[in-house]
């Protein structure tokens, strides 16, 4: 009596875990602001977000656009090279719960595996 009870409270545990398809949250790419912040001069919000001035940044990416790690002979064209150069200020300026690959790609609107090439392609031009 007590299996046949067990089971049958087993089965509807098994039917009710499964009723509804999980649905992804929509939320809004957060990357195009920080160009918005640029233009508005509100500088204090993209210094938080990357931890370096627009000027300092602006010169990191004319000095890194040219390494060759940036190019390939690919149908598929890379990130442009401050988009990339962005991912990565952005992991650099976050620690903890933020500093995860699959938020900075939420944040980003790219993939966790772009998230890890533009981490290894910014370090080997910095290097």
């Amino acid at each position: 009596m007590f299996e046949n009870t067990i089971a049958a409270l087993t089965n509807e545990v098994e039917k009710l875990c499964y009723l509804a398809a999980h649905v992804k949250a929509p939320h809004a790419l957060q990357i195009q602001l920080l160009e918005e912040w640029c233009l508005n001069d509100n500088l204090k919000k993209f210094c938080h977000k990357l931890h370096v001035d627009p000027d300092v940044f602006a010169s990191l990416i004319t000095k890194l656009e040219n390494h060759l790690v940036f190019n390939n002979n690919s149908n598929n064209p890379q990130l442009l090279v401050s988009v990339q150069l962005t991912v990565f200020s952005n992991g650099l300026s976050h620690y903890g719960n933020g500093a995860t690959m699959e938020d900075i790609a939420e944040w980003a609107g790219i993939s966790v595996g772009m998230v890890y090439n533009c981490y290894c392609q910014v370090m080997i031009a910095l290097l």
